[in-house]
């Protein structure tokens, strides 16, 4: 099982190389990366980029909910071809927190492209073509961040949204929060 690195490591804004055809131990590379996403707890991880593992490439996994049913899919040269004119959340009130496993503790709503059409290879090096909506094309587009060296923190400070930080647990074990003031 892989580490993950955590920001402001530089790896996290570099842009990842693509992955050659022939690289020596992907498939392994790919099994560890499964295996550090899946051990994520508090919280569980839906996707883990390459350079969060300080591996170069533009490589990541991703699931689109934490159930352990729910299939680790891997998205190999991924590039967005499209998106939608449109973003979500419509309503910030209503919108679900954006964090990461290389920013632990931070989370903030993030506006994304309501769908992305990705064109990328699967473990298996076959060319895939589909697009993502909703959940899915929020990961995606987080994903894709990292890939070109950026964190999801840095789309919040650009869009003025509002950080939240976990403080810790209530007595029923949810998470308590509070607003970052990044003035004060």
């Amino acid at each position: 099982m892989y580490k993950i690195v955590q920001a402001p490591h530089q790896i996290l804004s570099t842009a990842a190389q693509p992955v050659p055809k022939n690289l020596p131990g992907l498939k392994r590379i790919i099994e560890e990366m499964r295996d550090t996403l899946l051990a994520q707890v508090d919280p569980e991880g839906v996707g883990l980029a390459a350079n969060q593992v300080n591996l170069p490439y533009k490589l990541f996994l991703a699931r689109f909910s934490t159930k352990k049913t729910e299939p680790v899919r891997v998205f190999i040269n991924p590039e967005i071809t499209s998106h939608s004119d449109d973003f979500q959340p419509e309503k910030y009130k209503d919108a679900p927190l954006e964090g990461c496993l290389s920013i632990p503790k931070f989370y903030g709503v993030v506006k994304r492209f309501a769908w992305v059409q990705l064109k990328f290879q699967n473990e298996k090096f076959e060319e895939k073509n589909e697009r993502f909506a909703g959940f899915p094309a929020v990961v995606i587009q987080h994903e894709m961040d990292h890939l070109t060296g950026h964190v999801f923190m840095e789309k919040l400070l650009e869009q003025k949204g509002r950080i939240y930080r976990v403080t810790g647990k209530d007595k029923k074990g949810k998470d308590e929060w509070e607003e970052v003031d990044l003035c004060g």
